[in-house]
């Protein structure tokens, strides 16, 4: 009896210290992922401030195509406001999907540059407050000209950074109607008149304007053969401003987008800069100050090169480009309008300077839960630009 008594505490007695010794560890365990945790953040906190509050080195290499970059940041070079980025550093983070970046920094050497390499995974996303997107509901044909003609009613959607609609905001559609005269030397003038229609958006975040009317009245005075079209969208939401491009493309796979770093302007091969050429820039210290519709804009010209000028950063062949070198580009200048053609039809080149960025180095698909997210609200052109930076070990343990 007394034996099995004896037995029975030894049982008890071990299962107490199983319990003691499985909760001693679950204390340290814990203690040590807080720990790993928040040495995590820490990193991740250094990292986003490396990126949005220093400029790099060379602190210009947004704008130099030809400098060897040591050093990553994205702060605009000789400002004394945090958190302002450079529209031409950021663009050097951009790639799109129609038209490699040939000068793209890519996320490697941004990981190598950091002290990331090989230690840490990261993505880092970089994308307006507000963004645009413009579908064209109906056309006015232009005799002369390709189908379907002008796009005459628009609707447009506004949506945050969740993707989500913005119901509410007061969103003008600025539609530009341009025709560029070749000039005897070489090059033309480009002119050109503006309709501006105002809405708001519905619980969706759609809005739609109908310039079927302005449309008409304009093609009594332009010769329509020479006619180009575009879009600018101005968005105003609770005082936060967003500006859009948009371009119809002349056909499906039409090259409508381009680059612009520094003043070196970069559009497809097949794009024809010819006699017809030239650009128009916006004014975005006027877009801000709507509705002086009027001084929106301003023309400007490009000159061509027949070699490029720098040296490409990817391995791409250089005739899948053209450059060109932009006489004249404002400080705010958000959005550049390149003026060509392409099959024989006239083409609206929309180069975006605010893009929206998505780049990562390591496996998006082996990004662990134990993740870090960062975000701040940074400004490119006084509009506010949204940085999100998600960072993780390489290896765990």
């Amino acid at each position: 009896m007394h034996a099995a008594l004896e037995y029975l505490a030894i049982g008890v007695l071990i299962v107490l210290f199983l319990i003691v010794a499985f909760e001693v560890v679950n204390v340290v365990t814990g203690r040590l992922e807080t720990v790993k945790e928040e040495q995590l953040y820490n990193v991740a906190e250094r990292v986003m401030d490396k990126v949005l509050l220093t400029p790099g080195d060379p602190p210009d290499w947004g704008t130099n195509p030809n400098a060897t970059l040591t050093d990553f940041g994205l702060a605009l070079n000789g400002t004394r406001t945090p958190y302002v980025v450079d529209p031409d550093k950021v663009m050097r983070l951009a790639n799109l999907t129609t038209l490699p970046n040939p000068l793209l920094v890519n996320s490697t050497e941004i990981a190598g540059m950091l002290g990331l390499s090989g230690k840490y995974g990261f993505r880092l996303e970089m994308k307006p407050l507000l963004s645009v997107n413009v579908t064209p509901l109906a056309f006015y044909p232009v005799p002369g000209s390709p189908a379907p003609g002008i796009p005459s009613v628009v609707r447009v959607q506004v949506y945050n950074w969740y993707d989500f609609g913005v119901p509410g905001a007061n969103v003008t559609a600025i539609l530009v109607l341009a025709k560029a005269t070749p000039l005897p030397g070489g090059g033309s003038n480009v002119s050109y008149v503006i309709f501006a229609k105002s809405n708001a958006t519905d619980a969706l975040g759609y809005a739609e304007m109908n310039f079927t009317d302005e449309i008409s009245s304009a093609l009594s005075t332009f010769n329509t053969k020479l006619l180009f079209h575009f879009y600018i969208i101005h968005v105003d939401w609770k005082g936060f401003v967003a500006v859009a491009g948009y371009s119809l493309p002349p056909a499906p796979g039409a090259p409508t987008t381009g680059y612009i770093i520094g003043d070196y302007v970069i559009v497809n091969s097949s794009v024809n800069v010819g006699n017809l050429s030239g650009a128009i820039i916006t004014r975005d210290e006027v877009v801000q100050a709507l509705p002086e519709y009027r001084s929106l804009l301003a023309t400007t010209s490009i000159t061509w090169y027949n070699a490029t000028p720098f040296n490409f950063t990817v391995p791409l062949p250089p005739g899948d480009f053209k450059v060109g070198k932009i006489s004249y580009l404002e400080r705010l200048s958000s959005h550049v309008f390149v003026l060509g053609e392409w099959n024989g039809s006239l083409i609206v080149i929309v180069v975006n300077r605010i893009p929206s960025i998505d780049i990562s180095y390591g496996s998006r698909a082996s990004m662990p839960a134990n993740s870090v997210v960062i975000t701040r609200i940074a400004q490119i052109y006084n509009y506010p630009y949204l940085v999100r930076l998600t960072i993780w070990r390489g290896v765990e343990g």
